[in-house]
């Protein structure tokens, strides 16, 4: 009688145990939204109401490209200061949810103030308990704001500090994600240093929604290039002496400034108004930084005329990347090998399946500025690498007009 019980007892925590393997995900992925609509005017609520359903779609679309087996949740945050239910968690964290994420997050009214503190917090909490189970290989949050800071804290670094505290607290590897969807340009810097300070990668900015859907399908993991261990060398251009198939790969110098770019196994360089490229190999599974630095005359043949005559014009000296990891305009570029992006520089040669119609490579990055006069060689460094082409610029005019 004993044998059997302790049999029938064995069975059951056999059983359980297997129920927990089955039940771990190999991913988990939460996707911290924003649905604050700014108060300062109606027309302002109006334009963040199109934009937070250009989020939604977005949001939806990565959810549902997820694998089958990753574990994906959903919190939105924004509503009023101090109030509990200013964030809250939509989707709880399970398997399979993608369309269930996408039919929530459209269904989402956005409105209140940006509580990013709040719903960054209670995102590190939703990962602290046993379960839903944590991801056996990563746990992420994903956050997609138009804010770049917390609308009910004055003082921002004490947001900063809390949420170190909080990632260090969960006794969990958890990566952070940012994705910032037309946050306003005083805010871009705040939400870096946020980043920063949970141990993320730079923010990645999207201003249309054509770049902001590709931006969230590549943090969603599992990814090809992501999904399997990729092997970074020590020193950037330096190959292991086990490193795969090599491909040369060029690097764009079309600023119309001069430009430096370092970290390549070569130093490139390209004079005013002189645009170069430069070309190095790259063995798949290598990964460099690149990092670019613009001097020099302004390029602008009327720029000099244009500083004495007009108070408000500025020479657009900021270098932006295309044809990089982080993304179309991005300020800095990381390139990493893949069979991907190699597989598909060769669908995009003809032109007939890139995504401008033209001839573009993935084995191609490029940094430009959109100074107005040279900002062709942005649209052209776009284009090479297909990817969206830069805004157009909003000039003022000396009389303070814009157009």
């Amino acid at each position: 009688m004993i044998a059997a019980l302790i049999t029938v007892i064995v069975l059951i925590l056999a059983a359980a145990a297997l129920f927990v393997y089955r039940s771990i995900p190999d991913h988990r992925t939460a996707f911290l939204v924003d649905a604050s609509i700014p108060a300062e005017s109606s027309a302002a609520a109006a334009r963040r109401g199109a934009d937070f359903a250009a989020v939604a779609r977005a949001v939806g679309s990565a959810a549902q490209n997820a694998g089958d087996a990753d574990a994906l949740s959903l919190r939105r945050f924004g509503g009023d200061c101090g109030e509990p239910g200013n964030t809250s968690q939509v989707v709880q964290s399970g398997t399979g949810r993608g369309n269930e994420i996408a039919g929530s997050v459209r269904q989402l009214t956005p409105g209140g103030h940006a509580t990013l503190r709040s719903g960054i917090g209670a995102a590190i909490e939703d990962f602290e308990g046993l379960y839903p189970f944590r991801g056996e290989k990563s746990n992420r949050i994903v956050v997609v704001t138009s804010s770049g800071k917390d609308a009910c804290t004055s003082d921002q670094r004490a947001l900063l500090k809390e949420a170190h505290d909080k990632v260090k607290a969960a006794g969990l590897k958890l990566e952070f994600r940012f994705v910032g969807y037309k946050v306003p340009a005083g805010e871009r810097a705040d939400l870096g240093r946020l980043a920063a300070a949970v141990g993320a990668p730079a923010p990645r900015f999207a201003d249309t929604t054509g770049s902001l859907a590709p931006i969230l399908r590549k943090l969603v993991l599992p990814k090809e290039d992501e999904a399997r261990k990729v092997t970074v060398p020590s020193s950037p251009g330096v190959p292991e002496t086990s490193a795969g198939p090599k491909h040369t790969f060029v690097v764009g110098l079309s600023t119309g400034w001069a430009v430096t770019v370092t970290g390549t196994p070569v130093r490139c360089a390209a004079t005013t108004g002189k645009p170069d490229t430069c070309q190095f190999t790259m063995h798949e599974g290598e990964r460099l930084t690149l990092r670019a630095t613009v001097s020099g005359p302004n390029p602008n043949p009327m720029g000099d005329m244009a500083e004495q005559n007009n108070p408000y014009y500025r020479p657009n000296r900021t270098p932006y990347w295309y044809g990089c990891d982080e993304g179309p305009r991005s300020r800095s570029c990381t390139v990493t090998m893949t069979k991907e992006r190699v597989e598909t520089s060769e669908r995009w040669g003809d032109g007939a399946s890139s995504p401008t119609g033209m001839a573009a490579s993935r084995l191609l990055a490029c940094v430009t500025t959109e100074e107005t006069s040279e900002l062709t060689l942005a649209r052209t460094c776009a284009a090479a690498t297909g990817s969206e082409g830069p805004p157009n610029p909003e000039v003022t005019y000396a009389d303070g007009s814009t157009g």
